[in-house]
């Protein structure tokens, strides 16, 4: 069948082939409902084998139980670094989260609850599958496993061993069902358990989070009994010490005759102390005021900047004669302007100036001389100070050993004191609150038994399948459509190469030859095709009648000849006067097709003969009214050359005046270059291209290089067709061959 819309838009004089093809959302909708049984049987198979499996799996339960830490209890005494410390911080929440978490916890729950009954912790009660004696090594014998160095070195364990390991085994599976952490921003830590059994993870979350409490009070009442056991052993020793370290200190100072001062010390040391402060105050105002002296000298010395010390500074007449200074410098260098150098006034304030520095140098040489007075004043009050010191100390000398002593026993019976007064409060406040002992931590939320299971989520799961079975369906569609690199419906054609399709023909059994079948069954689809492809080259222009046609492919096998052929005796029946003419120099197939002898004459003859006729290298099919122009037995001959030369040309005009239609078989394009010459003598030109085989950029690059050489391409044919398969390709978006196969009953295969 042909499409033929508009016959003037079928004259592509100014082709171009598109760059790419545009795959419009029509395009791809319409891929899924061509497979959608295929996505259907996908999404199916996807969903229910995820089904299965996911209803084969073993629910599990997970219940939650949240504990407060760092909770505020009642204090009645002080006794927190005894029995507590402080758990309010980030890190102390996180080192109970450890402690939740611990080995030895979850061991304690473990024979609590005696977990190791249950499958769920003990893998031992286990019952072996079907499938746990089919593994290789059991097909072995032990001595054979031995030769081949597969058996293992028994352990022999006792039982003792044997139940550690298992309560070993035990404790990681049961760490791995728990999880404790804290709730972010808060004190609070949260305590989750997943069981295949929702009454015993509830149970376990529950008696976890007591378990946990309960060491806390344990730890708390051992630590409150070992502090006053010990304290109490203590108070006793520090008791005498106390005892005799005091009688030591009234002895010492009766035996002396040691008197105590207002501060408990000796009358002596305390004038020792008042002239010892006063001596310290006198040397430090000696070296404040040797420093200021040192200062103004060494200025005077280096004669710059002594007006930066401080005493100059604060003298109010050295700053009035340094104003006047100023004062004259700046009449100075006024009138030095006006006046002159050599002027007698300005001698004369520059004689002021001199005056004035030698004021102010005088005075400052006053304030240094006031300086060393008052250093020596100083000086005199310290040698004062200190022989009053000599004197006094002379005076304690016979009892500074007895006082140093004094001291020292002294010092020691205020420590024995301070240290029993301490442990005294200390033994008073643990033996007061023994047995009060508090946690701290709560529970504030206790586990309760979960009704639906939190794993598997079937609804979710389940969504997650269709999501899967839906991805996996696509992908399997465009997998099988990349697979396919040919061209199935005119719609692709025309998007793809931006040339019509004008034909499609038929695939018909691979016993019966084509070339036959048309005259066998003139009304077959392949017939009707046929004929609908001379109705559409006849349509192809409407300004002259199409008489001469070159028929061409990309490749070779594609079914060229075959349609060279087919065309002409189609024709032929039809009662039009046709001549096929082999082109095709290097694989000519015509003249097998037809059993016409290899070594007739034809073309190549007739073009290098100067007098002959073209109806002596012409045969008549036997069949059929149709007539032959082989290829010729001139093989030395260039085909480009006699397809580009007059003679040639000449010929198909004595032809066309002879016959109603001329069909011309040439080698593939994209092999020789012998199409691209011929394609400019003839009126149209036919583009074979095999069904869903041919890749499409071969045929975009074949016929991109025909169209370069002459425009007169009529159209596509596409070739060796399968009905079944094509019935589904064929509703594009023009909506043309919709349902092809069903058109069956019109013809008589």
């Amino acid at each position: 069948m042909s499409q033929t819309n508009n016959p003037s838009a079928l004259n592509y004089s100014d082709a171009s082939l598109q760059d790419e093809e545009n795959i419009s959302l029509s395009h791809i909708l319409h891929i899924f409902w061509l497979r959608r049984h295929l996505f259907i049987a996908v999404f199916v198979f996807v969903v229910i084998s995820g089904g299965i499996i996911l209803f084969q799996l073993t629910p599990k339960f997970t219940t939650e139980t949240k504990i407060l830490v760092g909770t505020d209890k009642a204090k009645v005494v002080d006794v927190e670094a005894v029995l507590s410390g402080n758990l309010s911080t980030d890190s102390a929440v996180k080192s109970e989260t450890e402690v939740l978490t611990s080995k030895g916890l979850a061991k304690k729950i473990i024979t609590k609850l005696n977990l190791l009954r249950l499958e769920e912790f003990n893998p031992e009660l286990k019952e072996k599958g079907f499938f746990a004696d089919l593994g290789p090594s059991n097909w072995l014998s032990d001595d054979l496993k031995e030769s081949l160095g597969l058996a293992g070195d028994k352990e022999i364990l006792t039982k003792e061993e044997q139940q550690e390991r298992l309560v070993a085994s035990a404790t990681n599976i049961y760490l791995g069902k728990l999880k404790a952490a804290p709730v972010r921003g808060s004190q609070v830590i949260s305590i989750t358990f997943e069981s295949t059994d929702p009454k015993l993870a509830a149970q376990i979350a529950n008696t976890h989070a007591e378990s946990y409490i309960i060491g806390q009070l344990e730890a708390k009442f051992e630590a409150t009994q070992k502090a006053t056991s010990w304290l109490n052993e203590q108070l006793a020793g520090l008791r005498a010490k106390v005892e005799s370290s005091e009688k030591a200190v009234e002895m010492y100072r009766n035996q002396y005759g040691l008197s105590k001062g207002k501060d408990e010390s000796g009358l002596v040391g305390e004038q020792l102390s008042e002239i010892n402060s006063q001596l310290i105050i006198a040397k430090a105002e000696k070296a404040e005021k040797a420093a200021r002296l040192a200062q103004v000298n060494q200025l005077l010395r280096s004669g710059t900047d002594i007006e930066t010390a401080s005493e100059v500074l604060s003298s109010t007449l050295i700053q009035s004669l340094r104003e006047q200074e100023a004062e004259l410098a700046r009449k100075v260098s006024e009138m030095s302007v006006e006046l002159g150098a050599k002027h007698p006034k300005l001698i004369r304030i520059n004689a002021e100036i001199l005056d004035l520095r030698g004021k102010i140098k005088s005075e400052i040489t006053k304030i240094a001389a006031g300086l060393k007075n008052e250093l020596t004043i100083a000086s005199t009050r310290e040698a004062s100070l200190q022989s009053s010191l000599s004197a006094s100390e002379s005076k304690s000398g016979a009892h500074r050993k007895e006082e140093v002593q004094l001291r020292a026993l002294e010092r020691e019976a205020n420590a024995n004191r301070v240290l029993f007064e301490t442990f005294l409060n200390r033994f008073k406040e643990t033996s007061s609150t023994q047995g009060m002992e508090e946690a701290d931590a709560r529970v504030i939320s206790a586990a309760e038994v979960p009704v639906t299971p939190s794993f598997p989520k079937k609804n979710m799961m389940l969504m997650l399948i269709a999501v899967l079975a839906s991805i996996i369906g696509t992908a399997v569609i465009f997998i099988i459509e990349m697979l396919h690199p040919g061209l199935r419906t005119p719609e692709e054609i025309e998007r793809f190469l931006g040339i019509p399709a004008i034909a499609l023909l038929p695939t018909i059994d691979k016993k019966t030859d084509p070339i036959a079948y048309v005259l066998e069954k003139p009304h077959s689809s392949l017939s009707e095709s046929l004929s609908s492809l001379r109705v559409s080259l006849m349509l192809s222009d409407p300004d002259k009648a199409v008489k001469s046609i070159m028929v061409t492919s990309s490749i070779p096998s594609e079914g060229k000849s075959t349609l060279v052929l087919c065309l002409g005796r189609s024709a032929a029946i039809s009662g039009q006067k046709v001549i096929v003419i082999d082109a095709d120099f290097r694989r000519p197939t015509i003249e097998k097709k037809l059993n016409v002898s290899e070594k007739s004459k034809g073309l190549t003859d007739l073009i290098m003969s100067h007098d002959g006729k073209y109806t002596d290298f012409i045969f008549k099919d036997e069949q059929s009214e149709l007539y032959l122009m082989p290829k010729g037995q001139a093989d030395y001959v260039n085909p480009v050359d006699i397809f580009s030369s007059h003679k040639m040309e000449l010929l198909l005009q004595e032809l066309k005046e002879r016959f109603d239609l001329i069909v011309i078989d040439t080698p593939p394009v994209m092999a020789v270059t012998d199409a691209r010459v011929l394609a400019s003598l003839v009126d149209k030109c036919i583009y074979v291209v095999a069904w869903d085989k041919t890749p499409r950029q071969v045929v975009k690059a074949g016929l991109e290089q025909l169209l370069k050489a002459s425009p007169n391409v009529a159209g596509i044919v596409l070739q060796q067709v399968n009905l079944k398969e094509y019935s589904s390709y064929s509703y594009g978006e023009s909506g043309y061959y919709y349902n092809y196969s069903k058109y069956g009953q019109y013809y008589t295969n």
